[in-house]
C-alpha cells in the first residue's frame, strides 16, 4: 500500500515540476555527401550503441542499421537509457517498455535506367533496399531514423485494486488437456518516440562537424 501511495506521489510530483517538456531538439532529416557516408554510418552505429540500442543489422551498401531493443529508462532506474520527455519517464515507471531504432540512408535523387530493347540486361541489387549500393553511390544522401516503443504485457494478469501485492496471474485449462498453460509475456507495438529520433539524428550531425 505505502509503495502505491509512493509512486503515485512521484507521478504528480514529476508532473508538477516537469510538465511536459521534451528533448526534440534536433534535425528531423540529414543531407549528407557521399564523401561522409562511411563517417555517417559509422556515426549513426555509434550513437545508437551509446543510447543502448545495439546494432543487429548493419548494411553499408543498402544503407540500413537495426538495432536491438533496449529497455527504455524509468524514473527510478536512473542508469538505464535517459527517457525522452518527463511523460515517457512516467510511461516508463509504470510499465515495462522498450525502444528499436531503424537508420536509412537513401539517395536525395535515384535516376531510373531507360527501358530499352537492345543491350546487356541490368536489373537493380536486390541485396540492397533502394537497388543502389551507396558504398559506391556519388551524389547526396539522406539519412532518417524511426524509435518504435513497444510495451510488454502479461497474458492472464490480474492487477489488484489496492496494492502491488494482490496481482495475481490467471491459468488457463486447455479443454482438450489436464495440463495447465504457461502464462507468457508479449510486446505490442505503442509508438514513436520522435523526440529519440531527432537526438539521435543530432549526435550524428555532432560526430560528422567534430571531424
Amino acid at each position: 500500500m505505502k509503495f502505491v501511495f509512493s509512486i503515485v506521489a512521484l507521478v504528480f510530483v514529476v508532473s508538477a515540476t516537469t510538465g511536459c517538456a521534451s528533448t526534440s531538439q534536433g534535425p528531423s532529416v540529414l543531407v549528407i555527401s557521399q564523401a561522409q557516408y562511411a563517417a555517417a554510418f559509422d556515426a549513426a552505429a555509434s550513437v545508437a550503441a551509446a543510447d543502448g540500442m545495439k546494432p543487429a543489422v548493419l548494411d553499408r551498401r543498402g544503407g540500413v542499421i537495426h538495432t536491438d531493443p533496449a529497455a527504455a529508462g524509468s524514473i527510478v532506474e536512473p542508469w538505464k537509457p535517459i527517457a525522452s520527455s518527463p511523460r515517457q519517464a512516467l510511461e516508463n515507471t509504470m510499465t515495462l517498455q522498450r525502444r528499436t531504432a531503424r537508420f536509412e540512408f537513401r539517395p536525395v535523387v535515384v535516376e531510373e535506367l531507360p527501358n530499352t530493347d537492345v543491350g546487356e540486361l541490368a536489373g537493380p541489387a536486390l541485396l540492397t533496399g533502394s537497388g543502389v549500393d551507396l558504398t559506391t553511390y556519388d551524389g547526396s544522401i539522406e539519412v532518417r531514423v524511426w524509435v518504435y516503443v513497444d510495451r510488454q504485457y502479461k497474458r492472464g494478469i490480474r492487477r489488484g485494486t489496492w496494492s502491488l501485492s494482490s496481482e495475481t496471474v490467471t491459468k488457463e485449462l486447455p479443454a482438450d488437456s489436464l495440463w495447465e498453460q504457461t502464462p507468457s509475456t508479449f510486446w505490442v507495438p505503442m509508438t514513436r518516440d520522435v523526440a529519440r529520433e531527432r537526438a539521435l539524428l543530432a549526435g550524428v550531425e555532432t560526430q560528422l562537424s567534430a571531424q
